[in-house]
């Protein structure tokens, strides 16, 4: 008999006790005596118990019996079962079965060895039926690398030639970009992520959603095998009470030589993936050891052998076969699924008992345990600490991506509108091509609508009358430190006397010759639409309300960028914030001066000069050249202030820059409404004609 403190302690199943059968008065040898001189023998298969003799609970059957060895047949085929009935016939037991005493037409001719179990099944998902999912595999089509990661490693496992991988490559990409639903490899690529976002921690919406329902499903998927183990236990129990009807509740069946069902065995099929989900968890398994469970990753090596005579026929056939379980189907589900039965199962047990429980002497109470522990959070993080917990995470996610959901049409127009917005900001022929900007409504916690502009292509501002050369400027009297414009064309600068927290203010309408004093005093300003927002020299943030202004609480801002799409702002220790709602949210990145465009996109210079764009991806985009400071009106028409003094346009068709003012006394530059104004060292003010 097995340890209590050991899963192993659970075994076969007890069956119904056997009469005693009186032979003789002279024992045989096999057959035992009683105190009143006769000799008993058990039936075949069942033992003496210590009841009395003639009771019909003399023998017992203890399951753990196993086939017999074949020594000679009359006329049946090995491992059928010869019966003299009909004249003398053959039968053959279910797999997993043995040959019983009932006769062989019963319904009771054959028995179980172990206790079988039908348990129910995990409900799976799709990938595009996960709250936050759109965003985050739109994230990861855009930024290409662990897909191509993927593919990488398992066409070099599958030891494909450079022509054979190349064309394979394409046609992943091909299925991912038409089909994203069905592709296992965009399905492994997304898990890689969110394993590293479970790492890092989320940082937007969709990252959070997605792990609070997977943290969710994770928990319901333990709660649903801990309750059938429950069902298990209880149902085998039942089964002893009617064999033993005077055991008691608190006697433990261990010490009378029965052994309980074993839990791993009879609960495996909850969590039973199907053969596109079992080759989704082998390609996340073939990306590394941190990723999945020693025991996964050597299964994911039979995993390999079964697909790569398909993968060799293209990336979307191995994807249809897996779906239909025909062909690979039947060898993936030899290969993949049993093995992952028994890891699954095995992890969760293991997850949600504890050591106590375990040294517990009734097997009921690691039930009791296991129910108690699969009611409790998950935590993901921790989970992926151990082998048990990566195993259980894995193989959740792929019954949580094993459906082929569609994406949501709109959603997935928006997040993807086109293949060049894969790649962020593009150029082509003199025309800036933008996707959309979207800064995620995951920083405000989804509590502000952002609505976003779908891909346009919008003409730049002309270049090529000023290519190379200086464009015409007009001289505008006063003087100014900085300067923005606003949608209806006003323009707004900070002129250059003192005033209590900065310098004076001062506006000058599109059509006005002369500038108009405002209240308050600031060192930076921008505009939102038409309406100004400032810094001043504490680095307060104010808003223009009529002719007032706002104080809006914020961190210390050094500098501050606007359009009718958003205001940002750079803090004083280079920090970058978006508004969004009444709260400032963090973005990534470090910067001196920002700008924002009409689709709401930021574009910044560092301390260094250097010159950054926020692009499709969510991430900083490097553009050539350096500045002191930028201004951008038009999407993908940015306008700088060079190291050097002069001014530039930026040139999509070359990807450069354009030089629209020789001078190299330039300092300042602001653009909107159609109109760019530059200031000089000196605070001259010119606008360009």
């Amino acid at each position: 008999m097995s340890s209590v403190d050991s899963w192993d302690a659970c075994g076969k199943i007890f069956e119904d006790a056997r009469r005693a059968e009186f032979i003789d008065r002279i024992c045989p040898e096999g057959s035992f005596p009683d105190l009143n001189g006769s000799c008993y023998t058990c039936p075949e298969g069942f033992n003496r118990t210590g009841n009395a003799v003639t009771g019909n609970q003399a023998c017992f059957r203890n399951e753990s019996l196993v086939p017999a060895t074949k020594m000679a047949s009359l006329s049946c085929p090995a491992g059928e079962h010869f019966d003299f009935i009909d004249g003398g016939t053959c039968w053959s037991c279910p797999v997993n079965s043995v040959r019983s005493v009932y006769g062989v037409k019963t319904n009771q001719a054959c028995e179980y060895l172990t206790m079988r179990w039908e348990p129910a099944r995990r409900t799976p998902n799709g990938l595009f039926g996960l709250p936050g999912a759109h965003e985050i595999v739109a994230e990861v089509i855009k930024d290409r690398t662990l897909i191509d990661e993927g593919i990488t490693n398992y066409i070099a496992a599958a030891g494909l030639n450079k022509a054979k991988t190349d064309e394979l490559k394409a046609e992943a990409w091909n299925l991912i970009l038409t089909k994203p639903e069905e592709s296992v490899i965009l399905k492994a690529a997304v898990y890689v992520h969110v394993f590293n976002v479970i790492k890092r921690g989320p940082k937007t919406k969709p990252e959070r959603d997605l792990l609070n329902y997977m943290a969710l499903y994770v928990q319901k998927s333990r709660f649903l095998v801990a309750t059938e183990m429950q069902s298990v236990w209880q149902s085998w129990e039942r089964g002893l009470k009617v064999v033993r009807p005077g055991m008691s509740d608190g006697l433990n069946p261990n010490d009378i030589g029965v052994r309980p069902p074993q839990m791993e065995d009879q609960v495996g099929d909850i969590m039973l993936l199907a053969p596109g989900a079992a080759i989704v968890v082998a390609y996340a398994g073939i990306g590394g050891a941190t990723l999945v469970s020693t025991s996964v990753a050597k299964a994911v090596g039979a995993v390999g052998k079964a697909i790569f005579p398909y993968l060799k026929q293209g990336i979307e056939q191995t994807t249809r076969i897996a779906a239909t379980t025909t062909s690979i189907g039947t060898t993936s589900m030899a290969f993949m699924a049993p093995t992952m039965i028994i890891l699954t199962a095995s992890s969760i047990v293991a997850s949600i008992g504890t050591d106590i429980a375990l040294d517990q002497i009734k097997q009921s109470s690691i039930i009791t345990d296991a129910l108690a522990n699969s009611q409790k959070p998950v935590n993901l993080s921790r989970l992926l600490l151990t082998d048990n917990g990566r195993t259980e995470v894995l193989t959740n996610w792929g019954l949580m991506t094993q459906e082929s959901i569609k994406p949501q049409v709109q959603t997935w127009a928006k997040l993807m509108p086109s293949d060049k917005a894969q790649s962020g900001v593009t150029f082509e022929d003199g025309k800036v091509v933008v996707g959309n900007f979207d800064i995620d409504t995951a920083i405000d916690g989804g509590q502000t609508k952002n609505d976003t502009i779908t891909l346009t292509q919008i003409e730049s501002i002309s270049i090529d009358a000023s290519a190379g050369r200086s464009a015409k400027w007009d001289l505008i009297p006063g003087e100014a430190t900085d300067v923005a414009i606003g949608t209806d064309g006003t323009t707004y600068v900070i002129g250059m006397t003192k005033a209590g927290g900065g310098y004076e203010i001062f506006k000058r309408a599109k059509t006005a010759k002369r500038w108009t004093k405002m209240s308050g005093a600031a060192t930076r300003l921008a505009v939102s639409d038409n309406e100004a927002w400032v810094v001043n020299e504490t680095g307060q943030i104010f808003s223009q309300s009529g002719s007032k202004w706002r104080r809006i609480p914020g961190p210390a801002a050094q500098d501050i960028g606007a359009s009718a799409k958003g205001v940002w702002i750079i803090g004083v220790d280079g920090s970058i914030h978006f508004r969004d709602g009444n709260r400032w949210q963090n973005v990534a990145g470090s910067a001196k001066r920002i700008d924002i465009d009409q689709n709401g996109r930021p574009w910044v210079v560092n301390d260094k000069g250097d010159i950054y764009v926020h692009d499709n991806n969510r991430k900083w985009e490097k553009l050539p050249g350096t500045a002191v400071d930028i201004a951008v009106d038009i999407p993908g028409a940015a306008i700088i202030v060079g190291t050097n003094g002069k001014t530039y346009l930026f040139n999509g068709k070359k990807r450069d820059w354009d030089m629209i003012a020789q001078d190299t006394e330039s300092n300042a530059v602001g653009a909107g409404g159609g109109q760019v104004w530059r200031l000089t060292k000196n605070n001259q003010i010119y606008q360009m004609e």
